[in-house]
C-alpha cells in the first residue's frame, strides 16, 4: 500500500505541475483526472495516517488549535515583512484582526472551502507523505525537504511569483514540515495552514477592492473565482 501511494502521490504532483501550465480559464477540464488520482491518495493517507494515531482527542486539541492560529499568525506578518518590506504594513496587519474578522463573517462559504482544502493537504503531505518518507529513507530532514518541495510545486503562484515571494512560501513550506516532526500535531499544522490562506485571500479582497472601488463587488469577484478555480491558492 505504501508504493500505492507514492505512485498515487507522484502522479498527482506531476499531473497538478502540468495542469498548472495552463493559462487556459477551462481548468475545470482536467477535475475529472485530478480527483481519480486525488481521491484514492486522500483515502490512503487517511489509511496511515489512521494507523499512526493522528487522528486522536488531540486532533480536537483547543490547545494545538489556539497555538497553530496565534504561529499561524506570526507567521503571516512576517511573511508580509519579507514579501513587502514595509515594517509598517506588517505590524498594522498583525495587530488589526478586527477587520480581518469581519471579512471572515462575510465570506462564511469561502472560508469553509479553504478550510478543507488545508485539511486535505495536511492529511497528504504532512500526516502520510512526510512520515512514510522518513520511515523509508530514516532522514527526517531529508523528508521535510522533498515533500515541502512537491507541496510547493504544486501551488501555480510558486513558479510564476518573483524569486523572493517563491523563496518565502517555499520557506513557510519547509516550517509547516518541522512543525510537525516536532510537534506530531495535525491540528497545530492545519491552524497554521489555514490563517495563512485566510489572511492571504484577505489581503487580495483589500486589492480587489481598491481596485473595483467597491466591497461588495470585491467581495462577489472572490467568491466567483474561487467557485470556479476551487484550490488555486493553497
Amino acid at each position: 500500500m505504501r508504493i500505492l501511494f507514492f505512485l498515487c502521490f507522484a502522479a498527482y504532483v506531476v499531473h497538478t505541475m502540468l495542469a498548472n501550465r495552463r493559462d487556459d480559464p477551462a481548468h475545470r477540464r482536467v477535475t475529472g483526472a485530478m480527483l481519480l488520482i486525488q481521491t484514492p491518495l486522500l483515502l490512503l493517507a487517511c489509511h496511515f495516517a489512521w494507523q499512526r494515531g493522528v487522528f486522536s482527542r488531540d486532533l480536537v486539541s483547543p490547545l494545538h488549535i489556539g497555538a497553530g492560529l496565534l504561529i499561524g499568525h506570526v507567521i503571516f506578518a512576517c511573511s508580509l515583512l519579507i514579501t513587502h518590506g514595509v515594517w509598517r504594513d506588517a505590524a498594522a496587519h498583525f495587530v488589526q484582526v478586527g477587520p480581518f474578522l469581519r471579512f471572515l463573517v462575510e465570506a462564511p462559504m469561502i472560508m469553509l472551502r479553504f478550510i478543507t482544502v488545508s485539511i486535505t493537504e495536511e492529511i497528504i503531505y504532512r500526516a502520510a507523505a512526510q512520515p512514510l518518507l522518513t520511515a523509508w529513507t530514516g532522514r527526517p530532514l531529508l523528508s521535510i525537504v522533498i515533500v515541502a518541495l512537491a507541496f510547493a510545486v504544486v501551488h501555480k503562484h510558486f513558479l510564476r511569483n518573483p524569486v523572493v515571494q517563491s523563496g518565502e512560501f517555499l520557506a513557510f513550506s519547509l516550517l509547516l514540515g518541522g512543525l510537525y516532526y516536532w510537534t506530531n500535531s495535525l491540528s497545530l499544522v492545519v491552524a497554521v495552514h489555514v490563517l495563512r490562506n485566510l489572511e492571504s485571500l484577505y489581503l487580495e479582497y483589500l486589492m480587489k477592492t481598491e481596485e473595483l472601488g467597491d466591497a461588495q463587488r470585491a467581495l462577489n469577484a472572490l467568491e466567483q473565482t474561487y467557485q470556479r478555480l476551487p484550490g488555486e491558492r493553497v
